[in-house]
């Protein structure tokens, strides 16, 4: 799939680039105290999340270290958040939480549950430029879920219902910063997602956006057994299920 290869960029790191579609307009928010502006967060995580500027000139306004003040709405309920600004890359800007109470630790734990995102999961058009494999063989299918979870799923093209269709690969995206890959040949790998800097490729809603995929040097077995939760609990065919649970199954 041409939006799965490797591509040149203008950074190093030790991974693959690749063009993935996001989803840009997310229920998930957060206002600042200080001016009241609003921001789409992007990406969710029990230890912290990306805040998406409309405008990159606004980086200027989180320098790293930055302290961050302001209120995280989620399911239509508010929490006063402090977070730290550990990195900006692309147009977003990745925050660390600093001293969450155990309360709102305990909400952000059972609103990010795999069991619960996987059942958010639902079957995306493909923006133009992701999925064409060129054989004709086979075709990507895009599901997306809220706060950064997302899942690609490679399958078999001869019949039009993807109920009868078999699975050869998988890609999931965990909170927008993990991600576990299956491919059927190979086996499975873990690993961690950078978003580089270059600009996405805007198509209404969509974006395709460039990331680096860093491997893990060994597998994690705590992003696999999320990963294996967050399919099984999806609307997916049971004979994917079946083979991604054997796939996915934590290594003793």
């Amino acid at each position: 799939m041409e939006s799965l290869s490797p591509a040149p960029g203008s950074e190093v790191y030790a991974g693959e680039r690749r063009k993935l579609p996001r989803v840009s307009i997310s229920s998930e928010q957060f206002r600042l105290s200080n001016n009241g502006k609003v921001y789409a967060v992007a990406d969710l995580s029990p230890d912290g999340m990306a805040l998406r500027l409309l405008d990159r000139q606004e980086r200027v306004l989180f320098p790293l270290g930055t302290r961050v003040e302001g209120w995280l709405n989620i399911a239509r309920k508010k929490y006063k958040i402090t977070s730290i600004v550990r990195n900006i890359r692309g147009d977003h800007v990745g925050c660390e939480f600093h001293e969450l109470s155990s309360e709102i630790r305990e909400e952000l734990l059972q609103w990010l549950d795999p069991t619960s995102l996987g059942q958010t999961l639902r079957l995306m058009p493909s923006p133009v430029g992701f999925g064409a494999t060129g054989s004709g063989q086979f075709d990507w299918l895009w599901f997306h879920g809220r706060s950064g979870t997302e899942v690609f799923a490679r399958v078999s093209s001869q019949n039009a219902e993807m109920d009868s269709r078999s699975i050869c690969s998988l890609v999931v995206v965990l909170w927008g910063e993990h991600f576990v890959e299956w491919v059927a040949e190979d086996g499975v790998v873990t690993g961690r997602l950078r978003l580089a800097e270059d600009r996405d490729a805007i198509q209404g809603v969509f974006r395709l956006a460039p990331e680096w995929f860093e491997r893990d040097s060994e597998l994690d077995p705590i992003k696999l057994n999320l990963a294996k939760t967050l399919v099984l609990s999806a609307s997916f065919p049971e004979h994917w299920k079946k083979v991604l649970a054997s796939a996915l199954a934590t290594p003793h």
